[in-house]
C-alpha cells in the first residue's frame, strides 16, 4: 500500500526527536517540510544523509498532491515533517493530508513533541478542558471576540504567539479582563525556556523568542 509518514521533529531541543522518527528519517526517499534549509540542520545533526527535501507551504499544498502521487507511484518513500513539532498543528500540511486520504493513500502519524502538549503539561493553569485556536489573529478585536467566546464556555484558551504580539496580548487582557490569568511559555525545551503565571496587568515580556499562552477569563 503507497503510504506517507507525518513525522513529529523536537521543538527545540534535538535530543526530544523519538527513534522511530529517527528511523522513518532515515528510510525514507523524500521528505516535505517547510523550510528545506531548516531541516536539513535537523538531518545533519543525526548523521541522516542523502534525502531529497521538497517544499512544501500553505500556498502548495494543494498543488503539491499531484506530485506527491506520482513520487509514491513510482515506489517512492515520503515523510512529511513541519519546522517544529506535529505537523499540521497550525503549520502547512493539513491539506496533504486530507487530499491523499481521498486517493486511498495510508497516513502513518510518527508521534513526538508539540508545543501544545508541552505546554499543557506544565501548565499552572487547569486544562483538563479547553480551546485551542492556533497562532493568534493579528486583529485586536477579533482576538476579544474569540477570548469571549471562551469566557462563556468557562474554559482556557490556549494561542500560539508571535513575539511582536505577546505585549499586545497583555495589554488587551488588562484593558478588558483585568480579573483574568495567563501563563506564558517561552522556548520551551530550548537553552531560554521561562514559564510565566500572573495577572496580565503585573506582565511585559521581552518581545523575543517563540511563545505558547494559556488565558482564563
Amino acid at each position: 500500500m503507497k503510504e506517507i509518514y507525518i513525522v513529529s521533529t523536537p521543538i527545540g531541543n534535538l535530543q526530544d526527536i523519538t527513534l522511530r522518527a529517527l528511523e522513518t528519517l532515515k528510510n525514507v526517499d523524500i521528505i516535505l517540510c517547510e523550510d528545506p534549509k531548516h531541516h536539513l540542520k535537523l538531518l545533519n545533526h543525526f548523521g541522516i544523509k542523502g534525502k531529497k527535501l521538497l517544499k512544501i507551504t500553505s500556498s502548495n499544498e494543494k498543488n503539491s498532491v499531484k506530485g506527491i502521487l506520482k513520487l509514491l507511484d513510482e515506489g517512492k518513500k515520503i515523510a512529511l515533517v513541519t519546522n517544529a513539532g506535529t505537523p499540521n498543528v497550525s503549520d502547512p500540511g493539513g491539506e496533504i493530508v486530507r487530499l491523499l486520504y481521498k486517493k486511498g493513500i495510508k497516513v502513518t502519524p510518527i508521534p513526538g513533541a508539540s508545543s501544545l502538549t508541552t505546554a499543557l503539561s506544565v501548565s499552572p493553569i487547569p486544562t483538563q478542558k479547553f480551546i485551542f485556536y492556533g497562532f493568534i489573529p493579528k486583529n485586536v478585536n477579533k482576538v476579544e471576540k474569540i477570548i469571549e467566546k471562551a469566557k462563556i464556555l468557562k474554559i482556557p484558551i490556549v494561542f500560539f504567539v508571535p513575539p511582536r504580539y505577546v505585549n499586545s496580548l497583555l495589554k488587551l487582557l488588562c484593558s478588558k479582563y483585568p480579573n483574568s490569568e495567563i501563563a506564558i511559555f517561552k522556548e520551551l525545551t530550548k537553552i531560554n525556556e521561562e514559564i510565566f503565571l500572573d495577572n496580565p496587568c503585573n506582565m511585559e515580556i521581552e518581545e523575543k523568542g517563540e511563545f505558547v499562552a494559556i488565558v482564563k477569563v
